[in-house]
C-alpha cells in the first residue's frame, strides 16, 4: 500500500510536469516529438548554406546621374587656369645699344597674380602662370617661346605677348589666344581668324588716323607740306593715312616707303638722308612719321633738314636718339603719358603699391620715374610693367568672371560684348566688340615733347572717340 501511494504520487508529477510544459502559450508537442527545447546554436554549428538552385536576391545598382563634363579651353582645369606671360629681354636691348630698359615683368605680373589667388581665384580657379623669355631684337627667340606657351605648356592665353606679327604663331597657328600693350593691326586680326588677339591700345590705322583728324582740328597743320615715312609692313597704313589727309582738306601729301632695316644702322642711315634730302628741295615741313623709334630725326637734323614732326609712337622715338633735343616740339596722339600716369594716385594705389609692399627691396626704383638718360645707363623704368600687369590681369579677371565655368576662347570672346566701358590705367577709357574691335583705347591725347623739361606733356583735354 506505501509503495503503491509512492508510485501513484511519482507519476501525478510527472503527469502535472507534462501539462505545464504543453500549455506555454503555444501548441502542445505533437506525439512523436521531443518536448525538450532546442539548444542554442554555437560557432560549432554548422551554417545552412543555401543550395545552388535556391534564389537569391542581387542588390540591385540604382542608376546616378553623372554631370556633364565642362567646355573648357585648353588650359583650364575645375581648379586651375595656366596663363603664359612673355617676358621681354631688355638686357638684350641694352646690349644692342637701344636705352630702353625697363622692369621686370614677371616680377609685376606675379604680384597681381598672387592678389587674385588669395582672394579665391577666378569663379575658384587659381591662376597657374607660365613665364617664357624673349629677345626683341631676335625673332627667332620669339618663335622658340611660341612654341614653349603652346606645345610644353599648353596655356589658355599668353598675356604682354610677343612683337608684332610673331604673334600670329599664336593666334593664327595656334589657337591660343593672346593680349599685347599695341603691335596690332587689321591685318593681323584678321589673320587670327576666330581666335582673338585683345590689345589695350587702339590698331595702329585707328590711332594714325585718330591722329590726323586731332591735329587737323588743332590747327597745326594748316599751311604746311606734309610727308609721310613708313616702313614696307605698313604701307597700307600710310596710304589710309593719305587718304584720311585728303578728306580733311590736305591733299598733296608726300608718302616714302622705308626699305632697308633699322638693325642695318648705315644702309638705313644712307636711305634716310636721302628721303631727307628730296623733301627739303621739296618744302616738307611736316612729317607724319609712322615707324616708331628708331633714330630718323637725328639723321634728318645730320643734313639740315629739321620739319615739325608727329609719331605714332612718340615716347619709343624720343627715347631713341642720342640726343632728344632734335625732338623738341615733336608731338603725338595717344594715351595718356608715362608722367601722368605716375602721378595719378589711383594707379599709385591699386597698381605700384601692391608690388612696393611686395617687393621693398624694389622701393627705391619704384619710387620715381627715370629719365631716358637714366634709362639709358640701365635705371629700369617700372612703370611700363607695373602698368601692362595690372591692366592686363584686370581685365583678364573681368572677362573669365563674365564667361563663367565653362572659359573656352568662345565664351571669353562672347564676354567682351557684356564688359561695356572699362578704364585702363594708363590709356582712359576702353571698349571692345568680340566681332571687330579687339583693341581697347578709345580716349586720346596731344601731347609734345619738351626738350627743356625732357618730358613729354599733355598738352589738350581727354579725347574720346567713338570706333
Amino acid at each position: 500500500m506505501k509503495v503503491f501511494l509512492r508510485l501513484w504520487i511519482v507519476l501525478l508529477a510527472l503527469a502535472l510536469v507534462a501539462s505545464a510544459c504543453g500549455d506555454d502559450g503555444g501548441e502542445p508537442a505533437a506525439s512523436g516529438e521531443s518536448s525538450t527545447p532546442d539548444p542554442e546554436p554555437t560557432d560549432d554549428d554548422p551554417i545552412d548554406e543555401p543550395m545552388d538552385d535556391d534564389p537569391v536576391d542581387e542588390p540591385v545598382d540604382e542608376p546616378v546621374d553623372e554631370p556633364e563634363p565642362l567646355d573648357v579651353g585648353t588650359g583650364v582645369t575645375e581648379t586651375s587656369i595656366k596663363v603664359g606671360v612673355a617676358v621681354p629681354d631688355f638686357d638684350a636691348l641694352q646690349a644692342a645699344g637701344i636705352g630702353n630698359y625697363q622692369g621686370d615683368a614677371d616680377v609685376a605680373f606675379q604680384v597681381f597674380f598672387d592678389q587674385v589667388n588669395a582672394a579665391g581665384g577666378i569663379l575658384g580657379r587659381q591662376i597657374e602662370p607660365v613665364y617664357v623669355g624673349f629677345d626683341f631684337i631676335r625673332p627667332e627667340t620669339q618663335d622658340v617661346a611660341c612654341e614653349e606657351f603652346v606645345g610644353d605648356h599648353e596655356v589658355f592665353i599668353v598675356l604682354y605677348g610677343l612683337l608684332g606679327d610673331s604673334n600670329l604663331c599664336l593666334t593664327e597657328l595656334s589657337d591660343t589666344m593672346v593680349m599685347t600693350r599695341s603691335f596690332q593691326t587689321s591685318t593681323l586680326q584678321e589673320r587670327s581668324g576666330e581666335t582673338l588677339w585683345l590689345q589695350l591700345n587702339a590698331v595702329d590705322e585707328a590711332k594714325t588716323a585718330i591722329m590726323a583728324r586731332t591735329l587737323a582740328g588743332d590747327g597745326r597743320l594748316d599751311g604746311k607740306t606734309i610727308g609721310i615715312i613708313t616702313g614696307e609692313d605698313s604701307v597700307a597704313e600710310g596710304e589710309l593715312l593719305q587718304d584720311v589727309l585728303d578728306d580733311l582738306g590736305f591733299g598733296g601729301s608726300s608718302l616714302r616707303v622705308t626699305t632697308e632695316s633699322q638693325a642695318d644702322q648705315v644702309a638705313y642711315r644712307n636711305e634716310a638722308e636721302l628721303i631727307g634730302e628730296a623733301w627739303k628741295t621739296d618744302g616738307v615741313d611736316f612729317v607724319f612719321e609712322l615707324q616708331g623709334g628708331g633714330n630718323l630725326p637725328t639723321f634728318w637734323a645730320e643734313i639740315g633738314f629739321e620739319p615739325q614732326t608727329a609719331h605714332k609712337n612718340l615716347g619709343a622715338t624720343v627715347d631713341a636718339q642720342p640726343d632728344r633735343s632734335v625732338m623738341a616740339g615733336a608731338v603725338g596722339v595717344g594715351e595718356i603719358n608715362e608722367q601722368a600716369i605716375f602721378d595719378d594716385a589711383d594707379f599709385s594705389t591699386n597698381c605700384m603699391d601692391p608690388v612696393r609692399e611686395a617687393h621693398p627691396e624694389l622701393a627705391e626704383e619704384l619710387s620715381f620715374l627715370p629719365s631716358g638718360d637714366q634709362q639709358a645707363t640701365g635705371q629700369p623704368n617700372w612703370i611700363n610693367p607695373v602698368m601692362i600687369a595690372c591692366d592686363q590681369t584686370r581685365l583678364f579677371v573681368a572677362l573669365a568672371v563674365i564667361a563663367g565655368t565653362e572659359l573656352n576662347n568662345t565664351t571669353f570672346k562672347a564676354a567682351l560684348d557684356e564688359l561695356g566701358p572699362f578704364d585702363l590705367y594708363g590709356y582712359g577709357q576702353g571698349s571692345f566688340r568680340s566681332d571687330d574691335k579687339w583693341d581697347g583705347l578709345d580716349e586720346f591725347y596731344i601731347q609734345e615733347y619738351d626738350a627743356t623739361t625732357d618730358s613729354i606733356q599733355v598738352v589738350s583735354d581727354p579725347i574720346v572717340v567713338s570706333r
